[in-house]
């Protein structure tokens, strides 16, 4: 069985801005990472954490409605608004800053959950200076944590990737084959995940259907981890146990789900 995916690999804008002030804006970048910028809908609340109610840091924002998305990607995000208007489709997660409440979410050891991962199709425009937005910025800003923006220009395609050999699933391998398509760590779309012993994931499909109990799924976007982002302030997110990624229900293309592997 043929278990091969071809990845992308980030191509990052240069930093020309203080990271307060990088947005998406207008030149049709990819994806932010982190910063104090959350594209929301108009009245839309600056969204907390379920557990201890401190205001969400946005962790990636990429924008689908984007060009310089892959379009494998963008074509298996449903209805994603075209290029050229005044609002975006976005695949978005925020996640809580305060490590305790994210380390032990990210592992499904409870059911509250310190993060929001969405498709949301918001206003591309800079977002306007309400006083709750003003606050939640200023309070993540000097907050623990906080990780400056970083802006993804485009995507490069990277190779096929094969299952990780954790996964030993009998697809049989030999060893020049694996090692040509071993999954790349780090940041990347699609292709596969790279994996340990252990896997914290939900278990089912919300919204229902035959497969409810055993979904199909794909690997989205592989966010990485602490031993593999290249800025030390990830490591407050970027799977601080293990390699995190994004998974998509392939039956229901709009529920996604936040996903670990490690070895602890």
């Amino acid at each position: 069985m043929n278990f091969l995916a071809r990845s992308f690999l980030p191509v990052y804008a240069s930093e020309t801005s203080e990271p307060q002030s990088v947005a998406l804006g207008d030149n049709g970048d990819s994806m932010i990472i982190g910063g104090a910028i959350m594209y929301l809908n108009p009245g839309e609340t600056w969204p907390t954490c379920a557990t201890c109610n401190h205001p969400l840091v946005p962790l990636i924002q990429i924008n689908v409605s984007s060009e310089r998305t892959p379009e494998t990607f963008r074509a298996l995000i449903p209805s994603v608004v075209p290029v050229g208007g005044s609002l975006a489709t976005m695949v978005q997660l925020f996640v809580c800053p305060q490590f305790d409440c994210y380390d032990t979410s990210i592992t499904y050891s409870t059911d509250t959950r310190s993060w929001l991962l969405r498709v949301a199709t918001v206003p591309i425009a800079f977002p306007s200076d309400e006083p709750q937005l003003v606050e939640a910025r200023a309070k993540i800003e000097q907050g623990p944590g906080f990780l400056p923006a970083h802006l993804v220009e485009t995507w490069v395609a990277g190779k096929e990737e094969t299952l990780h050999e954790a996964l030993d699933w009998g697809q049989d391998d030999s060893e020049e084959f694996y090692a040509a398509h071993e999954p790349e760590p780090g940041l990347k779309l699609l292709g596969r995940s790279t994996r340990g012993k252990y896997y914290c994931s939900t278990d089912h499909c919300p919204r229902g259907g035959p497969h409810h109990a055993h979904p199909s799924s794909r690997e989205l976007i592989q966010l990485g981890d602490r031993f593999t982002c290249e800025w030390e302030e990830l490591d407050a997110f970027l799977g601080t146990l293990g390699n995190s990624w994004i998974e998509q229900c392939v039956e229901h293309p709009e529920v996604l789900t936040l996903s670990m592997s490690g070895d602890w």
